[in-house]
């Protein structure tokens, strides 16, 4: 574990960003790489001994835009998400919720790529905000994504943007790419 937190504070540290750790209990922790110009929106840090399984954890730029990244972090019973074909058929029952309210009409999955994890997110445009000056905190697009960790570890993770194509949503897009589980065992 303490190569996995060497080089994910490398890789932060070359990329203005900083490693950030969620303590899962057991043992396990939840890694990833925020960038410096994100923040987490709570105002104080979990201290490390506290488990932070099922909280939600909202992160937002420093800059203002109407951009943000939730994370929640759930323990689930056994392994079948290990199944891609099983978190696709998840992730296209828990998405159609938002298709009536759509630009999409449909939910078009794509697999996120991850050297850590398995996941797939779908992408909704909301039809009654297209075209509408921003307001603050009422996203035009948001993304669900579902990423299974491995060790019964599943983040369900949204990334909100008025701007799919912008800067902030893709390091939104990165910070999740950057999930890494580590356990007694090892990395995950």
């Amino acid at each position: 574990m303490k190569k996995l937190l060497l080089v994910l504070a490398s890789l932060a540290l070359a990329a203005g960003s900083r490693a950030e750790n969620i303590n899962l209990g057991g043992g396990k922790s939840m890694h990833f790489i925020l960038p410096d110009s994100w923040v987490a929106t709570d105002t104080a840090a979990p201290s490390p001994e506290v488990s932070m399984v099922g909280k939600d954890l909202r992160y937002v730029p420093k800059s203002g835009s109407n951009d943000a990244v939730l994370l929640t972090v759930l323990l689930v019973p056994d392994d079948r998400f290990n199944d891609r074909e099983a978190l696709r058929m998840l992730v296209a029952d828990a998405t159609q919720r938002f298709v009536a309210d759509s630009v999409e009409g449909k939910a078009f999955i794509k697999e996120l790529r991850s050297a850590n994890a398995i996941g797939y997110s779908a992408t909704f445009t909301d039809v009654n905000l297209v075209d509408k000056p921003p307001v603050k905190d009422d996203y035009k697009t948001m993304t669900a994504c579902f990423i299974y960790m491995g060790e019964k570890v599943m983040v369900f993770a949204t990334i909100f943007s008025d701007d799919p194509s912008g800067p902030a949503f893709a390091e939104g897009l990165r910070l999740l790419k950057s999930l890494a589980l580590a356990t007694p065992k090892g990395t995950v």
